[in-house]
């Protein structure tokens, strides 16, 4: 059980945690003005589709309106995408 806890990444734990709280994706773009698309794509995983130079930014504001560890986030996108 503890591996599959550690097998959900970053992106899936942002989204369970996002719907177990019943917030939707479009109070969050409202709150945050980040496009709802990108969160979309961000709670999809899909990187490639993001803009680059915002990527950070947007997972570390999505994160933070969840009331997440907005550095342990990027740690892990960090380690997801093999940057740093």
């Amino acid at each position: 059980m503890d591996d599959e806890k550690q097998k959900i990444v970053f992106f899936e734990k942002m989204s369970s945690t996002r719907k177990n709280n019943d917030i939707e994706l479009k109070e969050i773009s409202e709150n945050t003005k980040i496009n709802i698309k990108y969160l979309e794509l961000i709670d999809k995983g899909d990187f490639d589709a993001l803009p680059n130079i915002y990527v950070r930014l947007f997972i570390r504001s999505y994160a933070d309106y969840l009331h997440m560890d907005s550095k342990k986030i990027l740690s892990e996108y960090d380690k997801f995408t093999n940057t740093k």
